[in-house]
């Protein structure tokens, strides 16, 4: 079975696209299974996600989708959710969907992978003055272990973005820096995305790294496979690539959600 679970359309403002033709592409890359995941509606960060006024149209091009290609793919309703400690919606995380992936892009409210920050980190400005890479990636870590301890979501998402932001290694081992967040992980009984969108960037890497989901499969927790599409050539990036990679590290299976109810397929 083929798998893609993160998928954007131009709703996002950061996106281009309408669901037909991600559906019609995905269809081409022969995938069995296809999850739109636009980001979540909230009051910060409003050029990078959906307007709550477009939540009504972004339910209903996915039910007029779902049964116009009812006989050619399955396809699954979702939202990306940003991890914030001063505020999520929590009644949208309550609604009624198939599944929510769970991700950290902020660290003290500046955007991880901002073009800008990215600028001012290799500079050492302003917010990165005497701030060195392990810093970042232990506080990005701890988001993601809070994340994952509020039992809210069924997907972490692009797990070890932070390395776009410092485009180098801690100096303390990664699998120590995200041991309590991959402890958190397996008890919420989420899943980790094989995310492609790295391998389109300056990091030339899958979210996670290869060292990481060693990690990961250390710890039996399941993944599933995700383009990060923001643009319908996305659709199905790399999915061989990524396959291959897992299968390499030691996993046969992948999972999806329906009704948030995890099921397991071979890949």
């Amino acid at each position: 079975m083929k798998v893609d679970l993160h998928n954007h359309t131009y709703l996002c403002k950061h996106a281009v696209g309408i669901m037909d033709d991600y559906i019609e592409k995905a269809i081409k890359e022969k995938i069995d299974i296809l999850g739109f995941s636009d980001h979540n509606p909230m009051k910060y960060d409003k050029k990078h996600r959906m307007e709550n006024k477009y939540k009504k149209d972004y339910i209903q091009m996915f039910e007029d989708a779902k049964m116009k290609y009812n006989n050619k793919i399955k396809l699954l309703f979702a939202y990306e959710f940003d991890y914030l400690d001063y505020g999520m919606n929590k009644k949208l995380l309550k609604e009624d969907v198939d599944y929510l992936i769970g991700s950290v892009h902020f660290l003290n409210q500046f955007l991880v992978d901002d073009p800008k920050m990215i600028k001012e980190y290799k500079k050492g400005k302003n917010l990165f003055k005497n701030v060195d890479a392990t810093t970042l990636w232990n506080n990005y870590f701890e988001q993601i272990r809070k994340m994952a301890k509020t039992e809210y979501f069924n997907i972490v998402g692009h797990i070890d973005l932070v390395k776009i932001l410092t485009n180098e290694e801690p100096k303390k081992d990664i699998r120590l820096i995200a041991k309590d967040a991959l402890k958190e992980i397996k008890k919420s009984g989420m899943a980790v995305e094989i995310n492609a969108s790295g391998l389109r960037k300056s990091v030339k890497d899958t979210y996670p790294s290869k060292k990481l989901l060693e990690e990961i499969y250390s710890y039996d927790i399941p993944i599933t496979f995700g383009s990060d599409s923001h643009a319908v050539e996305h659709v199905g990036y790399k999915k061989d690539y990524c396959e291959k990679f897992a299968k390499n590290i030691g996993y046969t299976n992948c999972v999806y959600f329906e009704k948030k109810e995890m099921i397991k397929v071979k890949f």
